[in-house]
């Protein structure tokens, strides 16, 4: 009963953790859109980086979560 709580609680923070990386990796993309079109600055390798890099954090959380919806389901 208490390890299905707390995976519970555990895909909850995954699903918060993940639209957050997806708010975060979207303001980067739209940061490097205007970086790139409107103050022309060389920054946009980096934020192209940080982009890519949120996104796959949020796919690889995406996975875990999947894994942890499927331990719940075995449990129930």
């Amino acid at each position: 009963m208490n390890s299905m709580k707390q995976l519970e609680n555990k895909i909850e923070d995954y699903k918060r953790f993940i639209i957050t990386l997806i708010i975060v990796s979207s303001y980067f993309f739209v940061g490097t859109l205007i970086s790139m079109y409107v103050y022309h600055n060389r920054l946009e390798d980096l934020m192209v980086t940080l982009t890519l890099i949120g996104l796959a954090t949020a796919f690889y959380f995406t996975l875990k979560l999947t894994d942890f919806q499927r331990k719940l389901s075995e449990e129930e």
